[in-house]
């Protein structure tokens, strides 16, 4: 007889599937309030920089080409093109998107990789660029912290978290000042607003959490996050671990 545990769990997963299918917790979290933005002012085609398998598409119904440096693998969707490419030096004509989106990318770069993925962002986008970044001490506080118990559990770093740790962490004001920067230098200006996304102490009691037990609890912890989808997308707070910066291309 199957344990109450056990049937709680497959419970909770199936709905989380059915419900979500194919979505991934983190990365819908990251970009729901892009895609909210790209219908709210008719964007119709877009670039995501960086998108992995499970990208844009995923969460908004435009048309979008989703690049990463390998995409072999990727299951088809019908308003996706996968292209294979780097960020650094983009293979399109300038202004060739209505708007450019890049998720949790310039994170894993060093400074002046940072500047250059934003130019070339810039570059190709008519009207919107929006970049998407975990900022400040706090966070990286956190990220430390997530990696600790990773360690604990695994015996090593989690892999995108020591590669997070290799670099400075990203700057609002910094970041802000130099997308400004670049624009001007490319005859465009440039009006920023940022907004903050996920909650600091969430996303951190959330992957100690994920990353703290067995493929059983990610797994399980990755479901519950789903479901809470509705609520836990407009839990920001004060205090976030990442930050959406929206750019108008003028």
């Amino acid at each position: 007889m199957e344990s109450p545990v056990f049937v709680i769990t497959r419970l909770v997963e199936g709905l989380a599937a059915r419900r979500y299918p194919g979505w991934n917790a983190d990365s819908a979290l990251r970009y729901l309030p892009m895609a909210d933005h790209l219908r709210r002012f008719g964007i119709r085609s877009s670039l995501d920089v960086g998108s992995g398998g499970r990208g844009l598409s995923l969460y908004w119904e435009g048309r979008v080409v989703e690049m990463d440096l390998v995409v072999s693998g990727w299951d088809l969707r019908p308003n996706r093109l996968a292209v294979a490419g780097s960020g650094l030096a983009l293979p399109f004509r300038a202004k060739s998107f209505d708007a450019v989106v890049c998720s949790d990318v310039i994170e894993h770069l060093g400074l002046e990789d940072r500047l250059r993925l934003a130019s070339e962002m810039i570059r190709v986008a008519r009207r919107k660029v929006i970049l998407g970044a975990p900022c400040g001490r706090a966070a990286r506080e956190a990220e430390i912290a997530v990696d600790r118990a990773h360690r604990l559990s695994r015996g090593s770093s989690h892999p995108w978290l020591e590669e997070h740790l290799l670099h400075p962490i990203p700057d609002e004001e910094s970041l802000v000042e130099e997308i400004c920067r670049i624009s001007l230098a490319q005859g465009v200006r440039a009006i920023v607003h940022v907004e903050g996304n996920t909650n600091l102490h969430l996303w951190k009691i959330l992957f100690t959490l994920y990353v703290g037990g067995g493929p059983r609890r990610a797994a399980f912890m990755h479901s519950v996050v789903l479901l809470l989808l509705p609520v836990l997308r407009h839990l920001h707070g004060r205090k976030t671990y990442r930050k959406i910066f929206f750019v108008d291309l003028l």
